[in-house]
């Protein structure tokens, strides 16, 4: 089950008290309209401070551990927020993901990152990207299906154009890269953040002009919900609680350069625009957040990501102001000195970057 689809469950079976109970809540009543549940923290004696509503939302209000619970969440707090302060208390590192396997495994509930729906009639996902490697080169027919990489065309190892960027095999192996020379793309398989399950892969072309013969440049599995994913984040997560900080990056080769250099800090979203629900599996880190985007990334653009994160999180972001990267580069591309200056001079997201942040929207507005 998704996050929401077990916060159904829970509702839809009467199982909040049940839940509240098996956290270490205490004095758990209903309230007589039914409409949520107060009860007391598990390290506090007030018979009453929390409020957990009756819903599939499953929201949490708790007056005397206001802070944690605003820290600890994107938008309104949830049973998730409860059952992480609670479990929390004996374990340090327990943290938002550690919340979601713990009710999954209380009711017996499989993780899945999608949302269950009723079976259709099968549609094959790579129809569309078949029909262009068709038209473009008979070298390219018979596309493989990629839902299991055992079934691709691939060899355990990168094209040389790669290699030549820095990805070192200790990375390779880690990720299990992989190499297709039928389709003469680079294999990045994608994992699910909370369990490491499979969900599809990133495939570059290494075919020079590849847009003369209308091959695409990149070709993501159509199912891969990149939204509610952070590459890199099964692979690196022990690393970035040890540091203390995580670092935001726009693609997956950004994360893989940065690994081979022995930097398990990254994380990539797959594009330029992050959505509440990764900004919600970062803060559930429990770390510092820097923002590191692409260089053609405005900077207002960069300071609406670290909007999420304000006042929740530190969170900074790097920004070439000396004009030290190529127009498109990320600084993962750049020379060690380089990247270690950049990352070095980062900018806090503080009060007066919001600032500016807001000044810029009544600047829109005229």
């Amino acid at each position: 089950m998704t996050p929401q689809d077990l916060k159904e469950y829970i509702y839809e079976n009467d199982k909040v008290d049940f839940v509240l109970n098996e956290i270490g809540c205490h004095h758990i009543k209903l309230n007589k309209n039914k409409e949520y549940y107060s009860c007391g923290n598990v390290d506090g004696d007030n018979p009453s401070c929390i409020l957990a509503f009756n819903d599939k939302y499953l929201n949490v209000i708790n007056y005397t551990r206001e802070e944690y619970f605003r820290k600890n969440s994107t938008f309104s707090p949830d049973i998730f927020t409860l059952v992480q302060y609670n479990l929390s208390r004996d374990n340090k590192n327990f943290d938002f993901s550690d919340a979601i396997k713990y009710l999954h495994k209380l009711f017996d509930l499989p993780i899945t990152f999608k949302k269950e729906t009723k079976k259709e009639k099968k549609i094959d996902p790579l129809d569309v990207f078949k029909k262009v490697i068709r038209n473009s080169t008979p070298d390219y027919e018979d596309l493989a299906d990629i839902n299991e990489i055992e079934q691709m065309d691939y060899i355990p190892f990168i094209h040389i154009d790669l290699f030549k960027e820095g990805i070192t095999q200790p990375t390779i192996d880690e990720f299990g890269l992989a190499y297709s020379n039928i389709h003469k793309r680079n294999i990045i398989p994608l994992r699910y953040w909370l369990d490491g399950k499979l969900l599809g892969y990133n495939m570059r072309t290494v075919i020079p002009n590849y847009d003369k013969f209308g091959i695409k440049k990149y070709f993501i599995t159509p199912t891969y919900p990149k939204n509610q994913n952070l590459f890199g984040l099964w692979e690196n997560k022990k690393y970035i609680q040890g540091k203390g900080y995580v670092v935001v990056y726009e693609a997956e080769k950004s994360v893989l350069k940065r690994h081979s250099r022995l930097d398990k800090t990254g994380v990539a979203i797959s594009g330029h625009s992050l959505s509440n629900e990764q900004a919600r599996i970062l803060i559930g880190l429990n770390v510092d957040i820097v923002i590191s985007m692409d260089k053609d990334v405005s900077i207002n653009e960069v300071r609406y990501i670290c909007e999420k994160f304000y006042g929740i999180r530190n969170v900074y972001y790097t920004y070439d102001k000396h004009d030290l990267l190529n127009p498109k580069d990320s600084i993962a591309d750049a020379p060690k000195k380089i990247y270690d200056f950049i990352f070095k001079y980062k900018i806090k997201y503080d009060e007066t970057e919001h600032k500016k942040y807001l000044k810029s929207l009544e600047e829109k507005e005229v």
